[in-house]
């Protein structure tokens, strides 16, 4: 009797905390400057250019007391890819690659976000990508990576609105073993997104 007492103290005691946080659902719209360079520099290797990078994505938070909150969700990102293979000259020559010029990846996001005062806050915390293209000549950035960033929000009411500038770094801990002739794949981004609270 006094365990299951004991378990109801810490479930409402865990309710009220919860009931006193804001809980939020955000959806953004994000576009980013990227670099997909090797692990190593290779003279006279292929290059790889990434452009016009975008991304969508729908967040959820939960405030856990008055500055911190936890937030996770899902991110859809695309972009162009350009290759510049380094083949030598040859005039008579067919050369075959494949090339896909569509990148597309799913991330997962979760991190924490730290308020510096009414508007303004800190954010931090791992993602898990899965690239969902295949054949775009870099190496697959599938795998675990970063976010990190500083970013200011406006609540009016029900509804917010943010901006959040932020560094991310894809597949720090990649999911297939690829050496030391790895694609390191970073974003340095803004997103813009409105939110629901209930």
């Amino acid at each position: 009797m006094k365990n299951a007492l004991l378990l109801c103290f810490i479930l409402l005691a865990g309710f009220s905390v919860t009931a006193q946080s804001a809980l939020e659902v955000k959806g953004y719209f994000g576009v980013s400057g990227v670099r997909a360079d090797p692990k190593v520099d290779l003279d006279g290797a292929s290059s790889v250019t990434i452009r016009n990078f975008k991304e969508v994505g729908v967040l959820l938070s939960q405030g856990i007391g008055e500055k911190l909150s936890l937030t996770g969700g899902v991110d859809y990102s695309f972009a162009d890819v350009k290759y510049n293979p380094n083949f030598p000259p040859c005039i008579n020559c067919l050369y075959g690659y494949s090339h896909n010029p569509n990148f597309q990846m799913l991330s997962i996001p979760i991190y924490a976000e730290y308020a510096l005062g009414k508007v303004f806050y800190a954010a931090a915390g791992p993602i898990i990508d899965f690239q969902l293209s295949e054949d775009n000549n870099i190496t697959d950035q599938s795998g675990i990576g970063y976010l990190a960033g500083l970013g200011a929000k406006w609540n009016t009411g029900k509804f917010s609105f943010s901006i959040f500038p932020n560094y991310k770094r894809h597949s720090v801990i990649p999911f297939e073993k690829t050496g030391n002739y790895k694609h390191i794949l970073q974003e340095l981004g803004i997103q813009l997104g409105v939110g629901y609270l209930f």
